[in-house]
């Protein structure tokens, strides 16, 4: 008599060959997600690289400033930059979710309400695009507001970072800028508990891994390594704030960085 159905142990082993195949590739199904949200983020810097020298071009080629007077309003270089793309969703980074509304508390000051021009995950950087800080090197400089930059004043615009994803003491949402000073030393350590000011471009590395994305200065949007930051702590936590200080500016000359994060104390 012919058999008509599938044994116990047939059944098995095709559920096993599913599972198995399933085991393999949902981390590859995982992987072109994330690289998809990687691509839609590009697209996203792409129309604000573009947006920011629109901008400049009405401001008699200066860079936009990171935020005027109104603190906790809309006034920030987002809502300079908005008119000229004219969508929202731009300004966020799509690997991680894109806060719905227009007020967000802060998470760590009760009582703060921020618009959403202030916690976007795309942040500008401040005193290596935008403006500049007072002294004349980079052990001298003083944290006192300069002027705007004037972008044919940057000698090497398609080297200069203008925007990059961050995130604010590691939460899904962001803040509007960073300063490329404190970027450029991120502490190394991943077992670092709690957050950083200087760690917010580097912590972007959970959703990048080896390779970060940004908007440059010239328009174009690119991506770069873990080459661009200096170790600031992990190298001689011991010694005194004034030395590792040196050993840092030591380190960025060495490593020629002042073309990608900006001199702050300088208009070029």
């Amino acid at each position: 008599m012919r058999r008509t159905a599938f044994t116990l142990i047939e059944l098995l082993v095709v559920i096993a060959i599913i599972a198995i195949l399933a085991a393999i590739l949902f981390p590859v199904f995982a992987k072109a997600k994330q690289a998809a949200k990687v691509t839609s983020t590009m697209s996203n810097l792409k129309q604000v690289a573009l947006g920011l020298p629109m901008y400049s071009t009405d401001y008699d080629d200066m860079a936009v400033h990171e935020y005027g007077t109104s603190y906790l309003n809309q006034d920030t270089w987002v809502g300079d930059i908005y008119p000229y793309v004219k969508n929202r969703s731009v300004f966020f980074d799509r690997t991680v979710m894109e806060p719905k509304g227009d007020l967000h508390p802060d998470p760590f000051y009760p009582g703060f309400n921020y618009r959403w021009e202030w916690i976007t995950n795309l942040s500008l950087n401040t005193d290596g695009y935008s403006r500049t800080f007072g002294g004349n090197s980079c052990t001298s400089m003083t944290w006192s507001e300069g002027p705007v930059r004037s972008l044919s004043s940057i000698d090497q615009i398609a080297d200069r970072l203008a925007v990059a994803p961050m995130r604010y003491a590691n939460l899904e949402i962001g803040w509007m800028r960073f300063y490329g000073i404190d970027a450029a030393w991120p502490t190394m350590d991943r077992y670092a508990t709690g957050w950083s000011w200087n760690q917010l471009i580097w912590d972007a590395r959970k959703q990048y891994g080896q390779r970060f994305v940004g908007a440059f200065a010239d328009g174009h949007v690119g991506k770069f390594g873990k080459e661009k930051f200096v170790s600031y702590y992990v190298d001689n936590p011991a010694q005194n704030e004034a030395n590792t200080y040196t050993e840092f500016c030591a380190k960025m000359d060495e490593k020629n960085l002042w073309a990608f994060w900006g001199r702050p104390w300088q208009n070029d």
